[in-house]
């Protein structure tokens, strides 16, 4: 089987790859600042319950899942990168 790779997508992976340690950390992040959050020792009240019921519990599961997404991506785009440069050589 013959195999193509353009510049275009030779750009497109390494900057994929040049992005997703980003978004990986700002996931990280979210879901760290939003257990915060729903401690109910760092934050009280009417608002805080629906946060912490009805809101995170949702948000938090998306987030998770994101990272997991993100890093599986990741390694993914990783291979391609090195299987590129090995057909190329």
């Amino acid at each position: 089987m013959r195999t193509v790779t353009t510049p275009a997508a030779l750009q497109a992976a390494a900057r994929m790859s040049q992005l997703l340690p980003g978004l990986q950390t700002t996931a990280v992040n979210l879901i760290d600042h939003g257990n915060t959050l729903a401690d109910p020792r760092n934050w009280e009240g009417p608002k805080a319950q629906v946060f912490r019921a009805q809101i995170w519990p949702e948000v938090q599961h998306a987030l998770t899942d994101l990272h997991a997404n993100l890093t599986e991506l990741a390694r993914g785009i990783t291979e391609i990168n090195r299987r590129t440069a090995a057909a190329g050589s």
